[in-house]
């Protein structure tokens, strides 16, 4: 703390030093009225430079005027007709004009409605000045309160205040003290701050702080010392000048150079830019108070600041919106000002240079959109126009599809308000494709999206749009998972003991595609198939030195199921039969159909390479059977072909006809006499050890 003490007391003496012996400047005001002779008081200009309003005594009576500058001049001074039913209303008690950082606010003082100067302020909409609106609190407490002037990032607020009566002399000039308040981190006035001795001495008038925030101009009666050392009287007004170092630290003001008259020079104010300096004072005793521009001392200049201007739109219908401009630090986050756009959605904010800026767009329900500019140092480029658009909804696109197949899905879609519950309506979902889908979702809301689909396990989201929205369009997987159910195959032998692990294949028959991700084992070693719903598998059980086991499962449900499979040791009393291993009618032509039963028993001999075996062809009883005899040869001859075209050795094959001899059922019935048609494997030889 002392060290901070210290470089600050350092700083003062440096700048005094400067002051003290530096060189004298002339006073080289230029009248901005020439020909307006009233005695003129109060001015405010806008931080544009651009507008300007005064007080002028008018017949034992104060009219307020405006002018605008145009073409480098200003324009003849007109009646404020605002202002002056201010003056009509109060009697004459309204004065102490400045504006905010865009010229939207008027701040003054008056006495509306109470015995006591209070600070008030007026908004600028496109239909005019609105009505006054009192400051209060903390600000207003009762006491004469005057000359209300707020920074350009609306963080602070400079007032003067009257000192108790008893600090009056009777019949004396009214003693007057600068005040701050401050916003805190709640952008909450809290205050009053009271500032050093140093600014206080003597009585207060007329302070206004500059658009860079750090530097503060008052015009102050209170004895000091110029350039030659010579005591200044303490019966007029001079302009004072004070730098603000940091947040609570300030150089102690000191008397502005070649600026002062030798008459009461008051209302100091300048542009954003710092290169337009006005007051008012006076070249002669009988001369009228008038409003001067002048030069000043360049180490008691307001730094370069930098004014981003432009308009916030809707993205859909590009009307106005009047949105929150929030000013931070892109580096520290830490916020600036905080701004609002007018009806017509115009704004201006003021950026002093040594800041990386974040501006914030944003309305409530409504997107952000975020501007950067790195301000490192403001050159001759001084002001910018950056336009924004909001929207208040987004498009969502929906995109689902099965989470292992990835194919597109056609679902049912029910978005609804977390909050309300209530469901969005079904033309703001658009079914654009197969699984793609269109939302239109308001920002401000917690949505809630379910997904139905048969086949496909219930499927609930989230999309919140009450955080801060910067897209217009966002896009949403979503994968399904199919609903399932887990069979678990009890494979055993004859005479009931566990054999397992074996082989299993599974084929989908609704996409004809063989899978092995659907097979787990339990911890017999069992195999457990995972199927999907509203599907159709074939399942093939397998282990060498055994039958196979076959089937086709059509799956309606989800939940467990247990199914036992057995298989049986090759020995030469097995038979096993095969029938889907059809023929072409009076025919030892295979169907096409039949090739999937052949790849099977393909792979059957191709497992147990040591058996050899009789392949044997049986018919119904259509037909004589000399006829059938010879058919069912043919067909089993047909069957040998196939598997010795595909490297199973003839040798380990007999081909046998039976004809009809043989049913396993009686011919009675079509389908009958289709089971009676079939090829059978019996175990000749095995010689596996």
């Amino acid at each position: 703390m002392m060290k901070i003490l210290l470089k600050t007391a350092l700083s003062f003496i440096f700048i005094q030093s400067i002051l003290i012996f530096g060189h004298a400047q002339e006073f080289s005001g230029v009248d901005i009225f020439p020909v307006f002779q009233k005695p003129m008081k109060y001015p405010a200009l806008t931080p544009d430079g651009k507008y300007l309003v005064f007080l002028a005594a008018d017949e034992g009576s104060i009219t307020a005027y405006e002018s605008h500058l145009q073409n480098k001049q200003w324009t003849s001074p007109v009646p404020f007709e605002y202002i002056n039913k201010l003056i009509s209303q109060t009697k004459n008690e309204v004065g102490g004009f400045s504006f905010n950082h865009d010229g939207t606010m008027l701040f003054f003082h008056a006495k509306i409605a109470t015995g006591y100067f209070d600070i008030f302020f007026s908004k600028k909409t496109k239909e005019g000045w609105g009505e006054p609106q009192r400051f209060g609190s903390p600000v207003s407490t009762g006491a004469d309160l005057f000359s209300p002037t707020i920074s350009s990032n609306n963080k602070m607020l400079f007032v003067l205040k009257a000192k108790p009566v008893s600090d009056n002399k009777k019949g004396t000039e009214v003693i007057k003290e600068l005040l701050l308040f401050e916003k805190n981190k709640e952008n909450k006035w809290v205050g009053p701050k009271y500032l050093p001795n140093e600014f206080n001495t003597g009585t207060q008038e007329t302070p206004f702080i500059c658009a860079d925030n750090n530097s503060l101009f008052f015009a102050s009666k209170r004895p000091d010392v110029n350039k030659a050392g010579k005591k200044i009287s303490d019966e007029d007004y001079n302009i004072y000048y004070a730098r603000r170092i940091d947040e609570n630290n300030w150089y102690y003001p000191v008397y502005v150079e070649g600026v002062n008259t030798g008459y009461d020079d008051l209302s100091p104010m300048a542009n954003s830019r710092g290169d337009y300096f006005i007051f008012t004072t006076k070249k002669s005793k009988k001369q009228p108070g008038k409003i001067y521009n002048t030069n000043l001392p360049s180490d008691q200049s307001p730094s370069k600041t930098f004014v981003l201007t432009g308009t916030v739109t809707d993205l859909y219908s590009k009307q106005p919106v009047e949105a929150d401009v929030v000013v931070q630090d892109a580096i520290t986050s830490v916020t600036r000002g905080e701004f609002q756009t007018n009806d017509e959605g115009k704004y201006s904010v003021i950026l002093t240079q040594g800041t990386f800026y974040k501006i914030d767009f944003s309305k409530k329900n409504y997107s952000h959109t975020f501007y950067y500019k790195e301000l490192g140092f403001v050159g001759d480029k001084t002001e910018e126009k950056f336009d924004a658009t909001l929207y208040d909804n987004v498009n969502l696109e929906l995109n689902i599809y099965d989470n292992e197949l990835f194919y597109p899905l056609s679902p049912a879609v029910i978005i609804s308000d977390s909050l309300t519950k209530s469901p969005l309506a079904q033309q703001n979902i658009v079914n654009v494709s197969k699984g793609k889908y269109n939302c239109r979702l308001n920002i401000g809301s917690n949505y809630k999206i379910k997904i139905e689909s048969e086949s496909f396990e219930p499927y609930e989201t989230s999309f919140d749009l009450r955080t801060d929205v910067v897209y217009s369009n966002f896009e949403k997987s979503m994968e399904l998972k199919a609903s399932r159910k887990l069979l678990t195959l009890n494979v055993k032998n004859s005479e009931g003991k566990n054999i397992a692990p074996v082989n299993v294949e599974i084929k989908n028959l609704n996409r004809d595609e063989n899978t092995s991700s659907l097979l787990s084992s339990n911890e017999n070693g069992n195999p457990v198939l995972s199927l999907r719903t509203n599907n159709t598998y074939e399942v093939d059980v397998t282990k060498q030195g055994y039958t196979y086991f076959n089937t086709t499962l059509d799956v309606k449900t989800t939940g467990r199921e247990t199914r036992d499979v057995v298989l049986d040791l090759l020995t030469t009393e097995i038979k096993m039969i095969f029938n889907n291993i059809t023929f072409e009618t009076n025919s030892a032509e295979i169907n096409t159909e039949s090739y999937a039963e052949l790849n099977r028993l393909l792979n059957f001999m191709e497992r147990n390479p040591n058996l050899k075996i009789e392949i044997a062809a049986h018919t119904d009883d259509v037909g004589s059977a000399e006829y059938n005899a010879r058919l069912s040869d043919k067909r089993a001859e047909s069957v040998v072909k196939f598997l010795v075209d595909n490297n199973i050795k003839k040798n380990r094959m007999l081909p046998k006809g039976y004809g009809k001899q043989l049913p396993i059922v009686p011919n009675d019935s079509d389908e009958n006499r289709a089971r009676n048609r079939r090829v059978e494997i019996k175990i000749i030889e095995n010689t596996t050890n």
